[in-house]
């Protein structure tokens, strides 16, 4: 197993690297209307893979677009890829499905023709790091439910990445994005915890994405006897906070060290955190879909 990529899943063809592609009247190269998920594999396993195909088809459902396959179809499928490319471990992927070509690429979707398009494409990935990061506050907003849902995982990323940006600029790791109401959502692409007195707290599903490490984790910590809850957290709370910590397919739990320049805690990973961490890591192999033919 090399887990280098070979080949690109595009419209249930495996198509070389280096030759891959799509067109340019694509709807998610034109309007970002499309939807993906981040998905993981780790010891030839893929990491809650119905959760992730089941969020994938409810975002597509909720921006009107058809997948083309089911998604038993589309799971099988991207187990062939894995298989076909030897992937079987540290190997992180997306699925994308677009609303298709749109000739002429108009925003009115009446102009897309054809079926959706379906791609799967990916990377060798290594372990976050466990020292921790620096957070600061995004001057950027995330949009509520009145907007544009934030539980629809849309190609339209533009929000996040200006957020990972202004917090790059300005010497941070990442940053905390805060809801119209000013309180807490998420940062640019992942959720985030605080522990406080020993309880383990998170804000509201409402203006972020419902994610599905943070809903396992919420999980694992009901196992390990971890007090947890949502609520709504304001900068304070996160000022006031013993630790903090983010989750996500691609952050696994990252530990945050310092936020507004100033420590969290004392500094390093604290150990609420680094149970959840190990619980997580336990708790992998059982979570995940095995590639191989069982």
């Amino acid at each position: 197993m090399t887990n280098q990529l070979t080949t690109v899943y595009i419209n249930g063809d495996h198509v070389p690297v280096e030759s891959a592609s799509i067109s340019v009247f694509d709807s998610g190269f034109n309007f970002g209307d499309g939807v993906f998920e981040g998905m993981r594999v780790y010891n030839g396993r893929v990491l809650m893979l119905d959760e992730h195909i089941e969020r994938l088809y409810d975002s597509a459902a909720a921006a009107f677009i058809e997948p083309p396959m089911s998604q038993d179809e589309l799971k099988s499928d991207i187990l062939a890829w894995l298989r076909a490319n030897d992937i079987d471990h540290d190997f992180h992927f997306r699925p994308i499905i677009t609303r298709g070509l749109r000739t002429p690429p108009r925003v009115d979707p009446r102009f897309a023709s054809g079926p959706a398009t379906v791609v799967v494409l990916g990377q060798a990935i290594s372990g976050t790091a466990t020292e921790g990061i620096h957070l600061v506050v995004s001057r950027y907003r995330r949009h509520g439910p009145d907007s544009v849902d934030s539980k629809i995982k849309s190609l339209s990323y533009l929000h996040a990445v200006l957020a990972k940006l202004d917090a790059v600029r300005r010497g941070a790791d990442d940053a905390i994005v805060l809801d119209n109401r000013g309180c807490l959502a998420e940062c640019s692409a992942s959720n985030i915890f605080l522990v406080r007195k020993g309880e383990l707290v998170t804000p509201f599903a409402i203006s972020t994405l419902d994610g599905i490490t943070r809903n396992l984790l919420l999980e694992l910590a009901a196992e390990l006897g971890i007090p947890a809850r949502e609520k709504d957290l304001t900068t304070s709370d996160v000022h006031a906070a013993d630790e903090v910590f983010l989750c996500g397919t691609g952050a696994e739990i990252t530990p945050v060290v310092t936020f507004e320049t100033q420590p969290v805690g004392d500094g390093w990973m604290g150990p609420v955190t680094a149970r959840l961490r190990d619980a997580y890591l336990a708790a992998l192999d059982a979570h995940g879909t095995p590639i191989a033919h069982v």
